[in-house]
This record gives C-alpha cells, sequence and structure tokens, in this order.
C-alpha cells in the first residue's frame, strides 16, 4: 500500500526516499503540494505576520509569511536554474549561494517580500510553483533525478517543502486553538 503524502504523519512522509526510481516525482509533488495548500489555507491572513520559529541566520523570528516567501523565493532560484542550464550553462553550486551559507542568504531574501501581504506571497508561491513544474517537466526524468539536477528542482517542491510544513503545521494549530 502505498503511503498518502496528503495526510501520512510528517515525519513518516520525510522518512520516504522520494528520489527513489520507483516513485513518481510528480505525483509526489502534487500530493506535497496539496498538503501544504491545506495547511496555508488554514492560517488565517491576521496571524501570517506572527512569529513562528527563531531565524536560522541570525535575523529576526521568521513568521508564516516569511515561511512561505522563502519557499516562494526558492522556487524562483529553482526556475532560474533550470534556464540557466537550457541556456547552456551549468546548474549552481552552494558556492554559488553567500559562499554555501545558506542561512545567511536566506535572510537576504527576505527583502524579496519585505511589505507584502498573505494574499500577495501566496500569489507568488503559486505561481513560482506552476512556472518551476512547467519548467521542470521539460526535462528527462534521468536528469532530474541527477545529483546535479535534484537539489533545484525536487528540493524545492518536494524536502524543501516539507521542512517548511513542520513550522507552518504549527502555525496553523496554533491559529486553530486561538
Amino acid at each position: 500500500m502505498t503511503m498518502d503524502l496528503r495526510t501520512a504523519p510528517l515525519a513518516d512522509v520525510r522518512a520516504q526516499d522520494l528520489r527513489a526510481l520507483g516513485r513518481d516525482p510528480w505525483a509526489d509533488e502534487a500530493a506535497i503540494w496539496a498538503r501544504l495548500g491545506d495547511v496555508l489555507d488554514q492560517i488565517p491572513a491576521a496571524d501570517w505576520d506572527r512569529p513562528v520559529a527563531p531565524s536560522d541566520g541570525g535575523g529576526p523570528p521568521w513568521s508564516a509569511l516569511d515561511h512561505v516567501g522563502h519557499l516562494a523565493a526558492w522556487f524562483d532560484e529553482g526556475i532560474a536554474a533550470i534556464i540557466r542550464v537550457l541556456d547552456g550553462a551549468a546548474w549552481p553550486t552552494d558556492d554559488d549561494y553567500a559562499g554555501g551559507d545558506f542561512d545567511a542568504f536566506n535572510e537576504t531574501q527576505r527583502a524579496t517580500w519585505a511589505g507584502d501581504g498573505a494574499v500577495e506571497v501566496r500569489t507568488h508561491l503559486d505561481e513560482s510553483r506552476t512556472r518551476l513544474v512547467a519548467l521542470a517537466r521539460d526535462l528527462p526524468l534521468d536528469v532530474i533525478r541527477g545529483d546535479e539536477a535534484w537539489g533545484w528542482i525536487f528540493g524545492p517542491l518536494h524536502e524543501h517543502a516539507l521542512e517548511h510544513l513542520e513550522v507552518l503545521d504549527q502555525a496553523a494549530a496554533r491559529a486553530a486553538s486561538g
């Protein structure tokens, strides 16, 4: 029996090898996306600015809005990576991002959504995901599953979304409990 990624405990979902050859990465992405959307729908707009987790980069605490803006920004990075490769360049490396200090790089991304509200950030997330999936679907699965590409395509769409779902799930639960 296949695990339902939309409803299974998040720890069980994260324990899955979503890169395994027998998995359908598009079905997995759709299930994770649906799960993320369900969680975001549970967070009232008024709660999107409330701090939900400390910053790993030493900045102010992150809100749900920051987590969603961050996911959208990394979808944009995935889009840029695919376009870069389609234009004949190599996939980015960790060094391309603050010398591999992703926590510092992530703090610089906050300016991308500063001043935006829940609707704008959610719209950006939706549009970026749509563009990333459309571009990625034009690549062969063996390329997508490769070490160089995986982190720029399904890293954001799978693992990264699941990491942030942990925090966003907690934000939704806090909003529901008052």
